[in-house]
């Protein structure tokens, strides 16, 4: 398929993961813009090497731009409005000639200007999955729980993490007094601290 078969669709789907960044699915593309990627659009952008798609789990598509892909979104940023746009595209299309021109005025590349997302720090997910879990501040929950909600985190750091919110003045680890309520995942998930095993959280002022 050549360049003058990029229609309107496939241009959206480019410039809707360029601004996303980072690996993104339908599901992403939908809540930040309102469409998804169909079949045929994906068909015909991986066929012209602008955009991998990758199966996940459950059979949702994940989809990122190549390095031809960002060639080609820098092209589109420089690019007339497609024929026969209707008005948003044309707002959207002067946008992208605004980039297009702060780019080339300031020596900026892609990748100076699309940033991926800063993941945020290991604390700040702990604080975010206890906000979760708690049904109100100040609520005690298990770690056990907490390792469940972070998948991504490895021990190693989520038990960093949590020594470090431990020194705040509101977060409070304790052990569980009733020992025979213990279950094997809260033993295992367990982070010992002053010479004894905590197995819950609490923060005051979540």
């Amino acid at each position: 398929m050549g360049d003058s078969q990029l229609g309107i669709p496939e241009k959206s789907g480019l410039l809707a993961l360029m601004m996303l960044v980072a690996e993104a699915t339908n599901a992403d593309i939908r809540a930040r813009f309102g469409f998804t990627i169909t079949r045929k659009v994906r068909e015909n952008l991986v066929a012209e090497g602008f955009v991998s798609a990758a199966v996940a789990t459950g059979n949702a598509y994940v989809y990122e731009l190549t390095e031809q892909g960002w060639v080609r979104c820098r092209e589109e940023l420089a690019a007339g409005v497609p024929a026969g746009a209707q008005k948003g595209y044309r707002l959207l299309y002067g946008s992208l000639h605004c980039i297009d021109q702060h780019l080339k005025a300031a020596g900026l590349t892609m990748a100076d200007f699309f940033l991926p997302p800063r993941k945020p720090e290991i604390g700040d997910q702990l604080r975010d999955a206890y906000r979760t879990l708690a049904p109100r501040p100040g609520a005690w929950v298990g770690l056990a729980r907490l390792r469940d909600a972070l998948p991504q985190v490895s021990r190693q750091q989520f038990d960093e993490a949590m020594l470090q919110l431990d020194l705040l003045p509101h977060v409070y680890l304790i052990p569980e007094a009733n020992r025979k309520a213990l279950t094997s995942a809260d033993r295992k998930a367990a982070i010992h601290v002053g010479g004894e095993d905590k197995h819950l959280l609490s923060i005051q002022t979540a």
